[in-house]
């Protein structure tokens, strides 16, 4: 336990100081967003590779793979990573050409100025709000691994969870407030290489299992660990929901902030090329630590039924068991710093993002009168501040949240960030794809392909909506590729219906 404080220790101090030396670089709210433009692309690979892997990976994800099988292997590792490396390739670039033109820092400012209203960006930077959700998944696994690694209920008893949490809140937020994307890049570089490592170590626990009969193993366990469907699993049930959905999820999960907005930290455009090399190589990688939830099953299934029954953590505790278990104290320590530094690194990009979209494209543009006579930089220094304040405001949310999920989550805190995330990539896919890749477009059939995915979703969630199946719509996954999906035929409907009635392209609203 000593090794483990001694080296979160030492983590707490890196990070620090190189926030330190982002905040040098950070005089206004374009630098704390997206830097100056002038990020070295191998710096941004590592970058956008370790955000793409979150805690969720490297922690909850593994969970469901323990519970539900293959089928999880098929649809998180295969059908998903496939659709988030094709969307991070082809959207990124689409992006970069019309955002650095447009000087845009934001994907709500980005989709208003392309579309040539600013209620746009504001109603785009509302639904962005729904990406805490993702805040509370990291900030809830973070804390699951600081209360195994520390060994923290020894020290402060039934608390434990409570305090680590808090622990986690104060010290991403404190660094990203300072050092904004030139933090998050420093540090990031720094956790992706120790994921690198860790990737490597975790995968080599039981890549025996791999050659020895894995799908052998798991079909004595249970019939449906070993198949591509779980019919038992809430997320598996069928092939669409393990290949289709999971597919367009992937793809569109390109579009959140802080991934596509990677594409505006270089300075040129070749130098999207190397840093999307990157980015798939080691994703790739990344993704293969799902394989350790099967590991977990085969192995230790007694220890692990044991440990998140007294942590009363669910499934979501089957990582930091596993880690136990498996792993001497030293190398269990240095692992969970990998596991803490994939979730920093996912959740310091959210954070940047969120902060630099309340001040950009709440405050600007809801004080748009009261800021008229500020110069252009002293808007953006004075948005600066708000969005630092609002980091405050946001960790005091994720903190209350946090806590309702760990004593009233269903099945796993991963449903609750997948209903937020999901909804917002759900809302922002066709502004995005058809402002990038089509000249003319109607900013009125976007509006209402945005709501309609909006509906679509929740409305399949938790209303009345749904379809000829036996479907319960628990997987916010498969709900989301509908609303996704229908807000593509909306689109394709309005442009197809206006050429055939008028004999022409839509045009773009002045």
């Amino acid at each position: 336990m000593l090794f483990s404080w001694i080296l979160f220790i030492i983590y707490v101090v890196v990070t620090f100081y190189l926030a330190w030396l982002g905040s040098k670089r950070t005089k206004s709210l374009d630098s704390f967003a997206i830097g100056n433009r002038d990020l070295n692309p191998w710096i941004v690979g590592i970058t956008l590779a370790a955000s793409m892997t979150s805690t969720a990976t490297f922690v909850i994800n593994p969970g469901i793979v323990y519970a539900t099988g293959w089928s999880a292997i098929m649809g998180y590792g295969v059908s998903a990573g496939i659709g988030l490396i094709s969307g991070i390739i082809i959207l990124s670039k689409g992006f970069r050409r019309y955002g650095v033109p447009s000087a845009a820092l934001t994907v709500p400012q980005w989709i208003g100025s392309r579309y040539q209203d600013r209620r746009l960006t504001l109603f785009y930077a509302v639904v962005s709000l729904f990406m805490i959700a993702m805040v509370v998944l990291i900030c809830y696994a973070i804390s699951g691994v600081l209360v195994a690694t520390l060994n923290l209920p020894a020290l402060v008893g039934a608390h434990s969870f409570e305090i680590a949490l808090a622990i986690t809140i104060l010290f991403v937020f404190t660094y990203i407030m300072f050092g904004g994307t030139y933090a998050h890049a420093y540090t990031n570089t720094a956790q992706g290489l120790i994921m690198i490592v860790v990737a490597v170590a975790l995968i080599a626990s039981g890549i025996h299992l791999i050659g020895g009969g894995l799908l052998g193993a798991l079909r004595e366990i249970d019939p449906n660990l070993a198949t591509l469907t779980n019919p038992n699993s809430i997320l598996f049930r069928n092939y669409f929901e393990v290949f289709g959905a999971n597919f367009v999820v992937g793809f569109a999960l390109a579009v959140q902030p802080h991934f596509i907005t990677k594409s505006l930290y270089v300075k040129r455009d070749k130098d999207v090329n190397l840093y999307l090399v990157v980015t798939c190589v080691i994703g790739v990688l990344f993704s293969m630590v799902l394989l350790c939830g099967l590991f977990a099953r085969i192995k230790e299934t007694e220890f692990i039924t044991q440990f998140i029954t007294a942590n009363k953590m669910g499934i979501d505790g089957v990582m930091p068991a596993y880690i136990i278990k498996t792993f001497s104290p030293v190398s269990g320590a240095l692992i969970s710093l990998a596991i803490l530094a994939a979730g920093m690194s996912t959740m310091d990009g959210i954070l940047v993002a969120l902060s630099a979209i309340f001040a950009n494209d709440i405050y600007l543009v809801l004080s748009e009168k009261k800021l008229q006579n500020f110069s252009q930089q002293e808007k953006l220094r004075i948005a600066l501040k708000v969005g630092r304040y609002g980091l405050i405001g946001l960790g005091v949310l994720a903190y209350v949240i946090s806590l309702l999920q760990h004593h009233y989550k269903e099945f796993s805190v991963a449903i609750f960030a997948q209903e937020g995330v999901y909804a917002l990539f759900a809302a922002t896919f066709v502004p995005l794809l058809f402002g990038m890749f089509k000249r003319d477009v109607h900013k009125v059939p976007v509006f209402v392909a945005s709501v309609s995915a909006l509906v679509i979703h929740f409305g399949f969630r938790y209303g009345k909506l749904t379809l000829a199946t036996s479907a319960d719509y628990t997987n916010p996954g498969l709900t989301a590729a509908y609303g996704l999906l229908f807000s593509v035929v909306v689109m394709l409907a309005y442009t197809i219906g206006r050429k055939l009635f008028t004999g022409r392209s839509v045009r773009r609203s002045p």
